[in-house]
């Protein structure tokens, strides 16, 4: 592997693990665009998923005490049936109509969070949409983050419960996307060897997240949710943008 590329993939894997470290999500919204740049899709974006697993493994490790197990319950069993029917709509739906649907429902719930500063704690049936939307987003786009996020971030737990429900719930849908990337050839001796490479500045990045979410309190910790929020949602804006576009 070219020096060139340790490097992005070093950089990738630290600004990552930062990001997941310090608000439970958010890893492969940083790490793929940056692979991006110099890898090949079908490299970048398994590399990226191995990642993440190792960075939920992680947490979820240390966290596991604070996981709030019936909203984690509610959130996989209604994202089941979104994963069957994310299949299948995105042979219905362009995937860049899908992306855009999402964009604007995460950034109108981020600027409605933040004008509001709180508001009404979201119910079981929106976290059953949550976790419905994520499982059909995240078998149709590889994106199933943001509806998931929007609810946990609002149902009044402390950081860490918020943390570990999130990356608990992540780390089970990872485990299946990399599971169905093996059984379709994707996870590669050269995905496995970047992986390997990426390790030390991925448990850096994550180290340095977790002792920056330590630092900052609660109010800080709900803001920088929101605004890595914003960013998910407007990435898939763009990419939603960019890909009509091109077609």
């Amino acid at each position: 592997m070219a020096l060139g590329h340790i490097v992005l993939l070093s950089l990738a894997a630290f600004c990552g693990g930062f990001i997941q470290g310090l608000t439970g999500f958010g890893s492969t919204l940083v790490a793929l665009p940056v692979l991006a740049m110099a890898l090949d899709l079908k490299l970048a974006t398994p590399i990226c998923c191995l990642m993440a697993v190792a960075i939920n493994i992680v947490l979820t490790g240390r966290l596991h005490g604070h996981i709030r197990w019936p909203a984690l319950r509610l959130l996989i069993l209604a994202a089941l049936p979104g994963m069957a029917l994310g299949a299948r709509s995105l042979l219905v739906v362009p995937g860049d109509w899908l992306k855009l649907a999402l964009a604007v429902a995460v950034l109108v719930f981020v600027a409605g969070a933040w004008l509001r500063g709180g508001g009404r704690r979201p119910g079981r049936l929106l976290g059953l949409a949550a976790g419905f939307v994520a499982g059909c987003m995240g078998a149709a786009i590889g994106v199933n983050g943001p509806p998931i996020v929007a609810w946990v971030s609002r149902q009044g737990y402390d950081r860490n419960a918020a943390r570990a429900t999130l990356t608990t719930f992540f780390l089970l849908a990872g485990i299946g996307v990399v599971a169905s990337q093996a059984v379709a050839g994707l996870v590669t001796a050269d995905v496995l060897r970047a992986f390997a490479v990426a390790v030390p500045a991925l448990l850096l990045g994550l180290g340095a997240g977790m002792a920056g979410c330590g630092r900052i309190g609660e109010k800080g910790f709900a803001r920088a949710v929101l605004v890595v929020l914003a960013l998910s949602g407007t990435s898939l804006l763009v990419q939603g943008v960019t890909g009509l576009a091109a077609s």
